[in-house]
């Protein structure tokens, strides 16, 4: 069946082709965010595409293509796409970080980790650089590292939240739950924490023996029968 453009994607066509100052990488991001806007991602995938093939050397316009790619979940053309826009803008934060991150979703740790520390080495007052180290490290059980990583980055930024809730599930990995419930709990049992939060000091809390407390915070995440499932829970980390 012939599909009709809709006259919102059709108007954006329209003045990218008629547009005089901005070039074809420019007229295809407008089509990319019509075709966005419109529910269509394949279209914006492809204009994305095109934009990023006849413009190798534009970051911006191959940092667009590896995020729709990286929106799709298809990690492997995103990191290869990130590594592209690495080239071309080597001092772009969000291809950089973005390489790393597309590397560990895809299942490249060493490529993952290669690519934060090379990040590090371009944005040495970036906490996001040393906090995806973190992670890459973590993943390879290399728990000490990570948690040098991740202590780097809170030096830079002692707010960053991300790498203070990764340090604590480190340690609650490498069996210091008592020292992640110290950094956990304040944040965690805040009006505001997260639900990611919330868990990692339930797991910090079974990681120091102590279960009632980790059933506790789990409780509310268990739905309407939160309280026999919390009590499930409690039996189950106690062991036999």
């Amino acid at each position: 069946m012939r599909k009709t453009l809709t006259p919102v994607f059709l108007a954006a066509m329209l003045g990218a082709c008629g547009a005089t100052g901005g070039g074809e990488a420019d007229q295809q991001a407008r089509i990319a965010s019509a075709a966005l806007a419109t529910g269509n991602p394949s279209a914006a995938l492809a204009a994305s595409a095109g934009a990023a093939a006849a413009n190798p050397r534009d970051g911006a316009a191959q940092l667009r293509h590896a995020e729709m790619l990286a929106a799709g979940a298809r990690w492997d053309e995103a990191a290869q796409a990130y590594a592209r826009a690495v080239q071309a803008d080597g001092g772009s934060r969000a291809a950089r970080l973005g390489l790393g991150r597309a590397r560990l979703r895809g299942g490249d740790l060493a490529g993952a980790e290669a690519a934060f520390r090379e990040a590090i080495v371009a944005l040495p007052r970036d906490p996001g650089a040393q906090s995806g180290l973190g992670v890459a490290l973590d993943h390879q059980g290399r728990h000490a590292e990570a948690q040098a990583a991740y202590r780097s980055a809170l030096e830079l930024e002692p707010s960053h939240a991300g790498a203070r809730t990764n340090l604590a599930l480190s340690l609650t990995l490498s069996g210091q739950g008592a020292e992640a419930v110290r950094m956990l709990e304040g944040v965690a049992r805040a009006p505001q924490a997260t639900p990611r939060q919330r868990h990692n000091l339930a797991l910090a809390y079974a990681a120091a023996g102590d279960a009632p407390r980790a059933a506790e915070m789990m409780a509310p995440e268990l739905g309407e029968n939160s309280r026999e499932a919390a009590a499930a829970w409690r039996l189950a980390l106690a062991g036999p």
